[in-house]
């Protein structure tokens, strides 16, 4: 599929572009091939922070971090590109964290826990016990003191930061378009 058409124009007043996105893709991409190359890129964590997406939007708090299986290559790019263009799970991630933010006490969904292992924000033990206790109500204190720590874990190794910086001018985006010189 190529990139002219409009299932690749820029969406009206939301500052991004679907073909700015798939181009940084597939420059990062062993195929260039859309619809090969999105299926080379895997959700390696997860990041809440301030920072430009592939597709040109800022700015991005709900950040992805993507690695290509094939290239080993990094792409940082936001929730709602990952969910509409890439179509990995990371939506189910950024929810549990949000349920859990408001609620400690809330449990963590499967794609979370899984991410947090793989992240080694948590341990196998942790992992274990967070999956044994996941949908029980019957928690014991020790059970609920536990879960919560796990969860205040998971909520640190994602947060970054609290406001956004300030945008940078054209000219310095035109010198370091993607921030490297920071």
């Amino acid at each position: 599929m190529d990139m002219t058409g409009t299932e690749f124009d820029s969406a009206p007043g939301t500052g991004f572009s679907q073909a700015r996105l798939k181009r940084e893709m597939l420059n990062l991409s062993a195929s260039q091939v859309w619809d090969t190359a999105r299926t080379e890129w895997e959700l390696s964590t997860v990041l809440e922070g301030w920072q430009d997406c592939l597709c040109g939007h800022y700015p991005i708090k709900e950040l992805c971090l993507l690695v290509n299986t094939e290239t080993g290559s990094f792409a940082t790019v936001g929730n709602c590109c990952v969910r509409r263009f890439v179509q990995l799970p990371s939506n189910l991630v950024f929810q549990a964290i949000k349920r859990v933010r408001r609620d400690i006490t809330r449990s963590l969904n499967t794609a979370a826990v899984s991410l947090a292992h793989r992240n080694q924000w948590i341990n196998d033990w942790e992992l274990k016990f967070y999956q044994n206790v996941m949908r029980r109500r019957d928690l014991s204190h020790k059970q609920r003191a536990k879960k919560a720590q796990i969860n205040r874990a998971v909520l640190a190794a994602v947060s970054r930061n609290s406001a956004p910086p300030p945008r940078r001018n054209a000219a310095a985006q035109l010198d370091d378009p993607r921030g490297i010189l920071q």
